[in-house]
């Protein structure tokens, strides 16, 4: 019995307008970040997830043809460029995690990020090299290190920043269901609705990890090279960072180790008490 996929099968110009609606209702909410924090990383969340499923309505138009491997890239340019405006225009760089190496702490709490990688490897120890040619592995790559710069600026870097007057705690956990969230833009494309939900899942505990990590560290650099490992592990076993539908001891498994993961960095991150900063007016 075949599986029916209700979002895949979308006409692409109902993709885009979707995505298109998405947009402006984000920035309908969109409030600043020093009055309203959570409005704005709500907003935030909005902007890049319409994004996403406009393009993804784009590359799905008329076929597959060669400008539309191009137009792929702007599913992460385009968030991403505006991630890297919105920093400038706060003055965030530093505050957001893009600090130098002195200004480092918590070392050993990078452990975890280290623990993050365990089930990929086991998993692509499992399933194997996936053979592909040099072109398709460098577009992957490159693909995958913009996605990483642009998924963690936004999630670790602006919204995390903009939401630790709530408390370093409920910042990190807003910040990882959001960008759980996020990948549900996945739904759009080819494959298992379950397995799209699964992968939203399990990156939110994911993002209870990265989050607590960015904070306890103050350093976003190395939750982008946890999170570029962890996506190139995919890539190599499976072609991309695909959301595949696990079996019930595998979600299991992969539940349990992340959720641990998550519980022993939320207890770090309470331990070490990193101080909250006093949102700046814009500049």
């Amino acid at each position: 019995m075949g599986q029916h996929h209700v979002f895949w099968e979308l006409d692409w110009r109902l993709k885009l307008v979707i995505g298109a609606v998405t947009v402006a209702a984000a920035l309908a909410v969109l409030r600043p970040p020093q009055k309203h924090p959570l409005r704005f990383a709500l907003a935030l969340f909005g902007l890049e997830l319409g994004t996403l499923v406009a393009v993804r309505g784009l590359v799905a138009a008329d076929g597959q043809r060669w400008w539309q491997f191009a137009v792929a890239y702007a599913l992460v340019l385009i968030p991403g460029l505006f991630a890297v405006v919105v920093l400038n225009r706060l003055g965030w760089w530093r505050s957001a995690g893009f600090t130098p190496l002195r200004a480092w702490r918590g070392p050993l709490s990078m452990v975890a990020l280290a623990l993050t990688l365990v089930i990929p490897l086991i998993g692509l120890w499992g399933h194997g090299l996936l053979a592909m040619s040099a072109g398709l592995l460098a577009f992957q790559v490159a693909f995958l290190l913009l996605d990483v710069f642009m998924e963690e600026t936004i999630y670790r870097g602006i919204v995390i920043r903009a939401l630790q007057p709530h408390g370093v705690v409920r910042a990190t956990l807003w910040s990882a269901l959001l960008f759980g969230l996020s990948h549900l833009d996945n739904l759009f494309l080819a494959g298992s609705e379950l397995g799209v939900l699964y992968q939203a899942f399990e990156a939110t505990l994911l993002g209870v990890v990265f989050g607590a990590v960015r904070l306890r560290t103050n350093a976003i650099w190395p939750v982008m090279l946890a999170h570029a490992a962890y996506d190139f592990i995919l890539v190599l076993a499976y072609g991309h960072a695909v959301a595949v539908q696990p079996s019930i001891p595998g979600f299991v498994v992969v539940t349990l180790v992340n959720a641990a993961l998550a519980a022993g960095a939320l207890a770090l991150l309470r331990r070490s008490r990193p101080a909250i900063p006093t949102l700046e007016a814009a500049a």
